[in-house]
């Protein structure tokens, strides 16, 4: 009795995993590239792509190199291809292609002995339908970095981070993750799907109504109106929870899920920088003062998911006989405060800065210039007011080095140290604290 329980429940567990083999679409992947000097090993590359499938949960990765039809004249290929999907049951292929490696030497100049290469390959995925039609074409091209002749490359390696990067990039620009799921109230979402079906923890759909044919009622009209953007912010085995970054849903609204690179946030804003300054010997009037206003106009680009954050801001700032231009880079983290509409950004990071002013002497450049760099934290509020348009408003902080070494070419053409009584500013010390205001769009 014992032995039949044991029988059974293995014949169980055996149904069950063909059962789950069954709900995923059946890939294969085929080398079709002819390495006769023997660069890369051919199965080492064919199982890098198939373990990125297999480890994203959507695909179930089919062995077809034992198939007679596994190679053969590239003329043939479409009937090839239908008959290994009739064959073994295939849903998709994938026939990987890589490329020679090609490698560009340099003598550098006329006086020098040293000799470097830069060596490519090129990696293409082409992706097929059972039926043999093209559904797309992923290409990345990988290179070595510029070594000395003697430098040995490693083209194995070289070639297995394309077949990773190919493979990866697929999943997003041509298997596309797509699940439908009912709306309930509120900006947080729980889906009956899991990591098992290959939905994890930090993917981003767009989300849309599906229509249920022609809208009856208001309320139905009202519910078409269901778009956005989700975000993955919880995963178990067998379900998740997304909570949306832009857009609404309507209670009760059937949506489709497909997934979506990453959206980004685009910022134009207004800052101020009250600065103390110490003047040029000999000035008077206002020209005397040691306090002045830096107006600044900021261009940022960031990531625009829940969780990590990472930005980078472009600045110009001007004040009297004085200009500026930096960047800033920072990482950090977004929250929900009131999701999708109010979110909470922090950030730390760096900022190097490029000031010029004017000078008062004849005998030297019109313009003095130097750098500063600082240490950056930043806190900025964002609100969408519509599925796109946002206003956002913060602080930056910074501690770093001031503008105290100025440089000038003098009439003979050489660079020296300004003195001071050839500037308006002797030192420029920027505030530790910036406030700003502006616009954001979200693009996704």
């Amino acid at each position: 009795m014992t032995g039949r329980i044991i029988i059974a429940a293995l014949f169980s567990f055996t149904l069950l995993g063909i059962a789950e083999e069954t709900n995923l679409s059946r890939i294969a992947v085929i080398p079709v590239f002819n390495d006769a000097i023997e660069n890369y090993d051919t199965q080492e590359l064919k199982a890098a792509a198939e373990e990125v499938f297999t480890m994203s949960g959507r695909f179930y990765v089919v062995d077809v190199s034992t198939h007679s039809d596994y190679q053969g004249d590239p003329d043939d290929q479409n009937i090839r291809l239908r008959t290994i999907a009739a064959d073994l049951n295939i849903d998709l292929f994938m026939l990987l292609d890589v490329s020679s490696p090609s490698t560009e030497v340099s003598h550098g100049t006329a006086d020098s002995l040293f000799v470097t290469r830069n060596t490519s390959v090129d990696i293409t995925g082409r992706f097929y339908t059972s039926e043999g039609s093209l559904l797309g074409s992923v290409r990345e091209k990988k290179y070595s970095g510029s070594l000395l002749s003697s430098a040995s490359i490693d083209l194995e390696s070289l070639a297995l981070q394309g077949v990773v990067l190919v493979a990866q990039r697929s999943l997003n620009e041509i298997f596309p993750y797509e699940f439908t799921f009912t709306a309930t109230a509120g900006s947080v979402f729980q889906i009956p799907l899991g990591e098992d079906s290959g939905v994890n923890k930090g993917m981003v759909f767009s989300v849309v109504a599906l229509a249920q044919g022609i809208p009856r009622s208001a309320e139905e009209y009202h519910q078409l109106s269901s778009h956005g953007i989700l975000q993955i912010t919880d995963s178990s085995d067998n379900s998740s929870q997304g909570r949306l970054i832009a857009g609404d849903l309507v209670e009760g609204t059937r949506v489709a899920a497909v997934e979506n690179s990453t959206p980004g946030i685009l910022g134009l804003s207004y800052a101020v920088l009250p600065t103390e300054v110490v003047p040029g010997d000999d000035l008077e009037g206002e020209e005397s003062e040691t306090s002045r206003l830096l107006n600044q106009a900021e261009f940022t680009g960031g990531t625009c998911k829940w969780g990590l954050s990472l930005a980078g801001t472009l600045f110009s700032g001007v004040m009297p006989r004085m200009s500026s231009i930096g960047i800033r880079g920072e990482i950090g983290t977004r929250l929900p405060l009131a999701s999708p509409d109010l979110a909470l950004r922090f950030g730390i990071g760096f900022e190097a800065c490029y000031l010029n002013q004017n000078t008062r002497a004849d005998t030297i450049s019109a313009t003095a210039n130097t750098a500063t760099i600082a240490g950056t934290g930043s806190m900025n509020l964002e609100w969408l007011f519509s599925s796109r348009f946002g206003l956002l408003a913060g602080a930056v902080g910074r501690l770093g080095s001031s503008a105290d070494s100025w440089t000038v070419t003098d009439w003979q053409g050489y660079n020296r140290d300004a003195l001071s009584g050839e500037l308006y500013y002797a030192e420029i010390k920027p505030s530790v604290v910036s406030f700003s205001a502006g616009l954001t769009y979200m693009f996704y």
